[in-house]
């Protein structure tokens, strides 16, 4: 049986004060603001204007008394309207809440500037009642006396017969009966509006408000990213249930692919990284929205744009299975992994470090003796030519980095069609590096980047340059490569103060050397991993070449070698080179194969100090 309410009308009644239509009004010239406004009381000697007390009234003297006119203060929630940049679908704008201000707010006087007041009421002690039946479906102010959002899990109802009523947090007022829960309406958190559903037969029809928490700073928003705290993630398995803007509960499950999608919200969850991305709106007609703050002409697509519809963020819940994973073995992964997490990710974009941000353009054409190719942007970070064989040619042009052209003066041998790879990059300081994956770096971007750019994290190798470290010399030498002096001294010495064996950043690398004397002024030159590499003499200087640079390891002066040297003595010293160690360890799990090829490149940047 559907319950019902009953509405009592008593005929009878007289009006104090004359009666006028609207039309009667405008003829006199007495204009209504809004000649709809009507105010009742509510059985308790109020009289109510949209759930405001604007007045009172005595039953037993018939008299109505109105509130003065005031000015108050009351607090308003801010939201701002912002393009939202989370890489959601078919991204528009996101409404958050920004702050709270304070307006005017004047009391309402009854009716209009005129002063008209009408007053129709029921006289006590009628006999001529009359009943109207309509269908159960009130809807009422949690607390009209008061604007704000209701915060979520903190009311709760009494009935007078039936137990309390209690919010789930997802908007709905749930009664717990010896059957289970029963489901007695919906919340809006918004507008702090109940909507009932169902009523207990026979119970009085009455509700008093035993627990309410309001709030003029609740945080919602239109749209969220957010991660799981764990991951992988089984396809499927996420769902996510939140308290409806209209009120009431809502609940959606992420597809297999990773979509999100139902009324009211659209979205996606990447499966490896359990980062969510899922916005609350609809696309509605754009006309007669021009002056929402979320209105933007750009994102008018079909006469249709998208409307957040901002939804209380403690509502919000996730539920998901994610997989967990055993260590391996680190005689079997080959590094110890007690500090790695369990999924072997980790970062490599952090605030306070570099990130190098670049694209890489191509321009395939058969080129000719004296051709200059502008690749269309300024300032390239390098410039590669490959052929159509698909090898990297080295000579036969320049290039003009500050201008962005390419010159070739020589294209014998050349494979035709070239492919010019053009090259623009920014390294600048990571400020922010968010889950949704945007990177906010402490300055300015100094090229435009196209879709298709990357961004790579950096590996800061300081100053580099190369030296001469730990010199000594000995008497005799046993084969080891130690950095101390062992024996006595050679009766000769090497003066490296005033002349000092002379290396280069582009010759020298790191390693041990010995000058092994096989005779009076004759010497090998012997490194610690390159073996002999040549012989010389105290008469010359010796410079040793670098077979992959072309220049000398170092050069040793002959004006610094003194006399009494003798067969067997050695003159110990190292060279540093200008190189920075980097450890690159490349891992792939267990499991199919994925992919048929499978590359990466190592990129070395640097700046020339030339003084």
């Amino acid at each position: 049986m559907t319950p019902s309410l009953y509405r009592t009308r008593h005929a009878g009644g007289r009006t104090w004060g004359n009666i006028f239509t609207a039309s009667q009004l405008a003829e006199m010239g007495i204009r209504l603001a809004d000649p709809t406004q009507v105010a009742t009381d509510d059985g308790a000697g109020h009289l109510r204007w949209h759930g405001t007390i604007i007045g009172t009234v005595d039953y037993a003297t018939g008299a109505v008394v109105f509130q003065p006119d005031v000015v108050v203060k009351i607090p308003r929630p801010d939201y701002t309207a912002l393009p939202a940049s989370g890489g959601l679908p078919d991204d528009r704008f996101r409404l958050s809440y920004s702050g709270i201000s304070y307006v005017d707010a004047p009391s309402l006087y009854p009716n209009d500037e005129t002063g008209l007041v009408t007053l129709r009421y029921n006289r006590a002690g009628s006999t001529s009642n009359q009943t109207e039946t309509f269908v159960f479906s009130p809807s009422f102010a949690l607390v009209p006396e008061v604007t704000a959002q209701i915060v979520p899990g903190t009311v709760l109802l009494q009935t007078a017969r039936a137990g309390p009523w209690g919010d789930n947090a997802q908007g709905t007022l749930r009664e717990f009966t010896t059957s289970g829960w029963v489901t007695r309406g919906s919340l809006n958190y918004l507008t702090g509006e109940v909507t009932l559903s169902s009523w207990v037969a026979g119970a009085p029809n009455a509700l008093t408000r035993a627990s309410t928490v309001t709030t003029v700073g609740e945080a919602i928003a239109s749209a969220f990213v957010f991660r799981t705290s764990a991951a992988p993630l089984r396809p499927g398995s996420l769902s996510l249930q939140y308290a409806r803007a209209t009120g009431g509960t809502q609940s959606v499950t992420a597809a297999i692919d990773g979509t999100i999608g139902a009324t009211g919200v659209s979205g996606s969850v990447d499966y490896e990284t359990g980062i969510v991305r899922v916005r609350f709106g609809a696309m509605v007609p754009a006309a007669g929205h021009e002056s929402e703050p979320w209105y933007d002409a750009s994102q008018v697509v079909s006469g249709q744009i998208f409307r957040p519809q901002p939804i209380a963020m403690a509502s919000l819940r996730y539920h998901a299975v994610a997989y967990s994973y055993l260590p391996l073995d680190a005689d079997l992964l080959g590094i110890d992994p007690v500090r790695l997490p369990s999924d072997g990710r980790v970062p490599i974009f952090r605030p306070g470090g570099f990130a190098v941000v670049g694209h890489t353009g191509e321009i395939t054409t058969t080129v000719s003796n004296g051709q200059t190719l502008d690749c269309g942007r300024l300032r390239l970070s390098r410039v590669r030519v490959i052929g159509q064989d698909g090898a990297v040619i080295h000579s036969g042009f320049t290039a003009d980095l500050e201008a962005g052209t390419v010159t070739f003066a020589d294209v014998t041998g050349f494979s035709q069609p070239v492919t010019v790879q053009h090259r623009i990059e920014d390294m600048a300081v990571v400020r922010e590096a968010l889950i949704s994956g945007e990177i906010a770096f402490t300055r300015a971007l100094t090229h435009a980047y196209p879709a298709g750019s990357f961004v790579s994290s950096a590996l800061i190798a300081g100053d580099l340059f190369a030296r001469v470290a730990t010199i000594f010399d000995q008497a005799t030498w046993d084969g080891s490569f130690k950095d101390a002096q062992s024996g006595g001294s050679a009766t000769g010495t090497f003066n490296h103060a005033q002349l000092p064996l002379a290396v280069s950043n582009r010759g020298a690398l790191t390693e041990r050397w010995v000058v092994r004397f096989t005779g009076t002024s004759n010497f090998e030159v012997i490194g610690e991993h390159v073996g002999v590499i040549a012989t010389g003499n105290t008469v010359t200087d010796c410079a040793p070449t670098n077979p992959s640079t072309g220049v000398a390891y170092f050069t040793i002066p002959a004006l610094g070698w003194g006399a009494g040297w003798a067969t067997g003595n050695v003159l110990r010293f190292n060279t540093l080179g200008a190189m920075f160690p980097v450890w690159v360890v490349r891992t792939i799990q267990q499991g199919p194969e994925s992919v048929p090829d499978d590359q990466f490149t190592l990129l070395i940047r640097g700046d020339v100090d030339t003084i």
